[in-house]
């Protein structure tokens, strides 16, 4: 048996599988053309769709795990508080206590 038959009768065996699964065997040949559309637009939506937004939320995933064990060094090596929501004062932003610190 040639390469070309076994794989021919493969792709057969594996049409088969694929409409007895769905049960397209029982639909005419204009219903199999309409649900392979439809299924063949979804995977290709799904497909598009994880190309170009996964690898962006798998980024702004490791960064927030990254975050989360390591915490935020850049207000460490840029000389600013480290608490976020102070002012320079060490007041949390938005209070006026109505007093003014000198030299700062």
């Amino acid at each position: 048996m040639s390469y070309t038959t076994s794989l021919l009768r493969w792709l057969q065996r594996k049409r088969y599988q694929y409409e007895v699964t769905f049960s397209l065997y029982m639909l005419t040949p204009t219903e199999k053309f309409i649900f392979n559309s439809f299924l063949f637009l979804f995977i290709s939506m799904i497909i598009i769709a994880a190309s170009l937004y996964l690898p962006e939320h798998i980024v702004n995933m490791w960064n927030r795990a990254w975050f989360y064990y390591a915490g935020d060094d850049t207000a460490v090596a840029a000389g600013k508080p480290a608490a976020v929501g102070m002012n320079n004062g060490g007041v949390p932003m938005g209070v006026d206590h109505g007093v003014k610190v000198l030299g700062r």
